[in-house]
């Protein structure tokens, strides 16, 4: 059994640290809460509940992250994309080279941020792998208690470097079996993580039901014409990766990869991949579907389109409105090309900075080391 660092106690990583508690790794839980652990170990463990069963205590509960990650086979980041800029700074301190960190998962840039703060830390990046969705689809449901309403079927792995992928995927298949697929790049795989198609026209076109925090399952919003919404914004996404000369599923691709969704109408297709979960809709603006999908996806997708000179008129939209009703400046808040060090790209420095990290700041790090 091997040595596994969670970053994040939310719902994901609970699951994650759990299951991997099932499985008898040595598993290490990093929260910078110490309230986050209060439930677990009152519990001895967290709950597993859905599609997996079982009761799993973490070897380690800690708010040190360098005790949670310094030695670790694998280290898991399952936080939400407005901490990864933050936590990436100090991970690239703490790995070493023959570690390998997963993004589980990464919003567009995630893992090029990464390499860019190795790269200013002067220090040898880790092998860095990221997915475009998490392999679990889970949510808590109470204390220490995960309800997970599916593991995926496949999910798209791609790694930085962009040729170390099937390392990747040999050094994560002890921990989690051979369900990541690997892809080409970060381009894709970022591209590829539909959260933002799913979340934010259904919270925006409902948004009396979420400021009455009605609870309404987020699939019950989504009306025939809130569907066709919903796939006008994929096609923009769509559209964008083909003028970056990527490849990317639809959100119905993805439907059916991660949950075997294959027929009927939009709206239909919708509720056989999430009626059986029936996940709340936000509760409040300052729900992860505003305060994530909208600057960490949207933003990102149109701040990377202005750079090839490519209009995304619904998107801007959606950031737009997002702001409005929000009351922030998602565009000020969020990952744009220039924090990726992509400001005036054209399509091959954008390609080859998703695919082998930022190397003009590699190789001035790798020069002032040299000096």
């Amino acid at each position: 059994m091997g040595t596994i660092a969670i970053v994040g106690a939310g719902n994901v990583g609970q699951a994650i640290a759990g299951h991997m508690a099932v499985l008898e790794h040595d598993v290490r839980l990093f929260s910078p809460w110490e309230a986050d652990f209060d439930a677990v170990r009152a519990a001895g463990g967290i709950e597993l509940t859905g599609e997996l069963t079982g009761h799993g205590l973490p070897g380690l509960l800690t708010t040190n992250l360098a005790a949670a990650v310094r030695g670790a086979d694998v280290v898991v980041v399952a936080v939400p994309a407005f901490a990864q800029a933050s936590l990436s700074e100090q991970l690239a301190e703490l790995l070493e080279p023959g570690q390998v960190v997963l993004f589980q998962p990464s919003t567009l840039g995630s893992s090029l941020e990464l390499t860019r703060h190795f790269a200013r830390s002067e220090r040898k990046p880790c092998l860095i792998a990221e997915t475009a969705t998490s392999l679990y689809t889970c949510r808590l449901r109470g204390p220490a208690q995960v309800y997970v309403g599916a593991i995926k079927q496949s999910v798209h792995l791609a790694s930085i470097p962009g040729g170390s992928v099937d390392a990747a995927r040999e050094r994560l298949r002890p921990y989690f079996g051979d369900r990541y697929v690997g892809d080409g790049d970060t381009l894709s795989v970022g591209l590829a993580n539909c959260n933002a198609i799913y979340h934010v026209p259904p919270a925006v076109l409902n948004i009396k039901t979420v400021e009455d925090a009605a609870g309404l399952a987020q699939h019950t919003l989504v009306t025939p014409r809130v569907a066709e919404v919903i796939h006008e914004l994929d096609l923009e996404r769509l559209a964008l990766a083909r003028e970056l000369g990527v490849t990317a599923g639809s959100f119905w691709d993805f439907l059916e990869t991660s949950y075997g969704v294959t027929e009927g109408s939009y709206v239909e297709r919708i509720e056989q991949g999430y009626g059986r979960q029936a996940f709340p809709e936000p509760d409040s603006l300052t729900h992860r579907y505003f305060t994530e999908d909208i600057p960490f996806g949207l933003v990102i997708w149109n701040s990377l389109a202005q750079q090839i000179g490519l209009s995304l008129p619904l998107t801007d939209s959606f950031v737009r409105l997002g702001s409005v009703l929000c009351g922030r400046d998602w565009v000020a808040e969020g990952r744009t090309a220039d924090l990726l060090g992509l400001q005036g790209a054209d399509v091959e420095r954008i390609r080859a900075a998703f695919r082998n990290g930022d190397q003009q700041a590699l190789r001035r790090s790798s020069s002032a080391g040299a000096e």
